[in-house]
């Protein structure tokens, strides 16, 4: 875990702009915003520079910096870790999405995971999955919510000379009416904006959805699920 001096060090260039384009700054102008000495700003950034967080050149006016992909990824896992937080612990994690035409593969994939997802969820499900785009920035904060949260986690294997990767599941409730789990593949070829649902049954059918139809997904935390 990243400690907070160099979290906090990447929180401050962030607001100077470090976190989208590269910004100039001298150790003493950084001192004094962190309201530390000019030599504890400089071994910061060093740190942060070691570690990767953070990309630094120097010029005649100062450091050129940039916080890297890793930054950003340290600095979006504690955000999400705030959110988290700062939510009551009774609300639901509600998801939206619309209905969306897949690639066509889920059959396949259902059937060579089906024991292993029969298992973990309790139910054998339907062979094929249902596509779910999001489309709302709530949707997306809950599904970060979601995957804060303990998954069933089904191990990868080989299978006619085959490596398949890890899986992992959220139980959820399919408009209030279909238990269903959000099922993520480790290798998989869809955006993070789409998530793949299975079921016991032909959801299409059962809640009657045709493509552009929303549809809710409320998780169901582990230890309430039956």
């Amino acid at each position: 875990m990243i400690i907070p001096d160099i979290w906090f060090t990447l929180y401050t260039l962030a607001n100077k702009g470090a976190i989208h384009s590269k910004t100039i700054l001298t150790t003493r102008e950084l001192g004094e915003i962190l309201k530390v000495s000019q030599q504890t700003a400089s071994r910061r950034i060093a740190q942060c520079t070691e570690e990767g967080y953070l990309s630094r050149v120097h010029t005649a006016e100062g450091m050129l910096l940039q916080i890297t992909d890793k930054g950003r990824q340290e600095l979006l896992r504690i955000l999400t870790n705030l959110e988290i937080a700062f939510t009551p612990p009774e609300d639901e994690i509600v998801i939206r999405g619309h209905v969306v035409t897949g690639l066509g593969e889920g059959a396949y994939y259902v059937d060579v995971y089906s024991s292993k997802l029969q298992s973990a969820l309790g139910f054998k499900p339907h062979l094929g999955t249902l596509n779910v785009k999001i489309v709302d920035e709530e949707s997306r904060k809950a599904i970060s919510r979601m995957k804060n949260t303990t998954p069933l986690v089904l191990s990868g294997f080989s299978h006619k000379g085959r490596t398949f990767g890890d899986v992992i599941c959220y139980r959820v409730k399919m408009n209030k009416k279909i238990e269903a789990a959000i099922v993520i593949a480790q290798r998989t070829h869809h955006s993070d904006e789409i998530l793949e649902v299975v079921a016991p049954v032909y959801i299409r059918d059962a809640l009657k959805l045709n493509d552009d139809d929303e549809v809710t997904l409320i998780v169901v935390p582990l230890h309430m699920a039956t």
